[in-house]
């Protein structure tokens, strides 16, 4: 005889007996993914699984990448990994509910994400005409706690304006505007920091970095990357800058390459990543994977850790078109795990270092526009102010 719902229930549910202490060791020992399928076996395991005790202690993955569709900045996707919200609903609702119900009804945009909060501009008029008819806010998905920043000349869209906070160090973040040169080639003038530790604003000039005539790579869309307790960007002359966050410290150093690439941290270590494309009428044409690993600040000293020929990883060896293109967007924080576009497929992939295999992440028409913003819930406790 085929059991009922509610006999499937009791039986699932008799972990529930063990002592308290115990299975609350045991279920803060499993990942968060795991923990969101346990809650699809009954109400009493959702409930035990919700507990915010478990929840700040359960191991956190990299759960997806925030994104927009189209050319629509207003229309925010979050692209969950397959599977890994045990087929229910995502991880993360991108319409941000939440702040919705809190009375932020107009649009919003996804500024930037970092260590698991995201940094928002949400629109105060449901026709902003001026920086005042906009709050930034800084919001945490997971726990729906949220901080509005107090308003500052340099919030201006056409600055660079990025998040910084490390899910180790939960108790502050900062905000940071780097402050550009519209008539001067989008120079950096200066930059200014949100600190959540005081609630105020500081400003320093960019006397620290080497040369003077510094951009920022792609501007607005340029990576930014928070390690150590400094933003980290790339510039446009083939170098990598850094703030801290009290704005004490600001260095540069050489990249190791030139053109376009992408900056990003795993595992504690500040990586670059570049594929370059050859065509050689001698030779098979090459699409080179080359990934690199920071050994020191002080001197700039990068070591190549990887290389691979995309074309042999994908059975081929030539191009499919003259200009084959390779997007990189991401690196796992935790594993040598690389994310990019595949163009001309129309597909977004990840390559395992380690195993040296392609996998297919979204096939054609599953993926959105740049930029994608990684996204890692944090259940850490933190004091945010309204």
């Amino acid at each position: 005889m085929a059991e009922t719902s509610r006999e499937r229930e009791g039986i699932l549910a008799r972990p529930a007996t063990l002592p308290d202490d115990l299975l609350l060791e045991i279920l803060a020992r499993v990942p968060y993914r795991s923990l969101c399928r346990f809650r699809c076996v009954s109400p009493s395991w959702r409930a035990l699984c919700s507990e915010r005790g478990i929840l700040r202690r359960s191991p956190q993955a990299l759960s997806g990448f925030f994104c927009y569709t189209d050319d629509d900045l207003w229309d925010a996707r979050f692209l969950n990994f397959p599977g890994g919200s045990g087929g229910r609903r995502p991880l993360v609702d991108p319409s941000l509910p939440f702040l919705r119900g809190a009375g932020y009804v107009h649009d919003f945009v996804l500024v930037d994400c970092c260590g698991g909060l995201l940094l928002c501009k949400f629109f105060t008029s449901p026709t902003p005409s001026s920086q005042l008819d906009n709050d930034y806010v800084v919001y945490n998905p997971a726990t729906e706690e949220w901080t509005v920043l107090p308003r500052n000349e340099g919030l201006d869209p056409r600055n660079v304006i990025r998040l910084g906070f490390d899910p180790a160090a939960p108790s502050w973040f900062a905000v940071f505007v780097l402050l550009q040169d519209l008539d001067n080639d989008c120079e950096l003038t200066g930059v200014e920091i949100y600190s959540s530790r005081t609630g105020l604003w500081t400003s320093r000039q960019t006397a620290g970095w080497s040369q003077q005539g510094t951009a920022l790579e792609y501007h607005q869309d340029s990576v930014s990357v928070f390690l150590d307790g400094s933003l980290h960007l790339a510039t446009d002359r083939s170098s990598i800058i850094t703030v801290d966050m009290d704005g004490e410290s600001l260095r540069e150093f050489r990249r190791p390459y030139s053109g376009p690439g992408y900056i990003g941290q795993s595992q504690g270590r500040l990586h670059a990543i570049q594929i370059v494309q050859r065509n050689d009428d001698d030779d098979d044409d090459c699409c080179l994977l080359m990934v690199w690993v920071l050994q020191d600040y002080a001197t700039g000293h990068w070591n190549l850790k990887h290389a691979a020929n995309i074309l042999e990883l994908l059975g081929r060896q030539i191009c499919k078109q003259v200009e084959e293109v390779y997007t990189l967007i991401a690196i796992h924080p935790e594993r040598d795990l690389i994310f990019f576009i595949d163009e001309v497929e129309e597909r977004l992939m990840s390559y395992d270092i380690d195993s040296q295999k392609l996998h297919v992440v979204y096939n054609k028409g599953e993926y959105y526009l740049l930029p994608y913003h990684p996204y890692t819930p944090c259940f850490a406790e933190w004091l945010p102010t309204r």
